[in-house]
């Protein structure tokens, strides 16, 4: 099913929001991949789990107003599993 497809392929990616300016937090579970004003999108570590990322963040007493797993679309999969194949074309340069 799709549902199984996307949870498949995600990549352990999370987008905090917050109620005001976006925290930096530093923690050996997960990392911050793109910060702005009131967000954060963050990859978590092989072996941790999401609720070390909720629980780094609370310690610092921030206020958390959106908290969101980030999953693959089809069209990002069907992307990911084609360029990884032998049979997707690699363009050269030819001179003419």
């Amino acid at each position: 099913t799709v549902k199984e497809a996307r949870q498949k392929y995600k990549a352990g990616l999370f987008r905090l929001g917050f109620d005001g300016e976006a925290p930096a937090v530093e923690h050996s579970s997960f990392s911050i991949v793109k910060k702005e004003a009131n967000s954060v999108v963050v990859k978590m570590n092989e072996g941790s789990h999401s609720n070390q990322v909720l629980s780094a963040y609370l310690q610092q007493g921030t206020l958390i107003s959106s908290f969101n797993e980030i999953l693959p679309s089809l069209s990002d999969i069907f992307i990911e599993l084609v360029e990884g194949t032998p049979a997707s074309r690699q363009f050269q340069n030819v001179t003419a």
